[in-house]
């Protein structure tokens, strides 16, 4: 399709369509539909479509799906449920707003929807138990997406990072998750990281750069490492975590007591600093 067409909105259904070529530097088609064709992959010059808001299709082989840095403002799932060997879809640096419509899916792995402008997202329709890793990350969340939990049982990363997220009951319920292995919700809005208990399979609970003044981790299970630098944590007891925590990062708080027990003597205990002074405390 020439960059010199003023199309805005192309719709292809039933054909024997195969591939398609979009030239650089069309800055008219804001609307493509594609359905019932033979096409197996999205081309890649859909790159080229700058002002490209909607994308429709149903391709039935297609196995990784990339529509990042485009200007997409609202997304609807439910179009990527015939894709039935989807196994990726990236839709991160849009300017995503609106997330609607069930997304079911039993081979998808990896959903990315960072970098866009998401406030809320319901999940309780969403079927995908085959999800290995979701990027929410640099969005506007105020709270964790609904029935996360639910809908997507057997994630292993769980990355929301640069958020608005603040305190509440709800993150317990991710620590539900049987095969979490990271959950990070660094540069957030949080007051204080008191979880009397996380996910026995989680390995990194990253906590780093929000404004955190409580830290209590008393049961977890062996290796977990949790990073909460640059915090407002001024008193802490060591013994408020798990031994089963091997490395706690804080660096940037009113109070360090940084460890690392792969790197401690046999039966060395952690030290606590006050930053800026040179006093130890027991």
């Amino acid at each position: 399709m020439p960059s010199a067409a003023t199309i805005s909105r192309l719709k292809l259904k039933q054909t024997y369509l195969s591939d398609i070529t979009l030239e650089v530097g069309n800055e008219w088609l804001s609307f493509l539909t594609i359905t019932d064709s033979r096409m197996k992959s999205v081309p890649a010059t859909i790159a080229h479509l700058v002002v490209l808001e909607m994308l429709g299709g149903n391709f039935a082989q297609l196995r990784d799906l990339f529509l990042s840095g485009n200007l997409l403002t609202t997304i609807d799932l439910s179009r990527f449920s015939n894709m039935k060997v989807l196994q990726t879809l990236d839709l991160h640096s849009n300017r995503i707003r609106r997330v609607q419509g069930a997304l079911v899916s039993n081979n998808l792995k990896f959903l990315d929807l960072s970098e866009n402008r998401i406030e809320t997202l319901d999940c309780c329709e969403w079927n995908i138990t085959s999800l290995n890793r979701l990027k929410l990350s640099s969005n506007e969340l105020v709270k964790l997406p609904s029935c996360l939990p639910l809908t997507m049982p057997n994630v292993n990363y769980l990355i929301f990072q640069r958020n608005a997220l603040t305190d509440g009951d709800s993150w317990y319920s991710l620590f539900t998750l049987e095969r979490l292995h990271q959950l990070d919700i660094s540069y957030n809005r949080l007051t204080k990281a008191v979880f009397d208990i996380v996910s026995q399979s989680l390995l990194v609970l990253d906590l780093q750069n929000n404004n955190i003044k409580v830290l209590s981790v008393p049961a977890a299970g062996k290796g977990l490492k949790v990073l909460a630098s640059f915090n407002s944590i001024d008193t802490f007891d060591i013994k408020s975590l798990s031994p089963n925590v091997t490395f706690l990062e804080m660096l940037g708080n009113p109070i360090d007591c940084t460890f690392d027990r792969a790197r401690m003597r046999i039966g060395q205990q952690p030290v606590c600093y006050i930053c800026n002074t040179s006093q130890i405390l027991n």
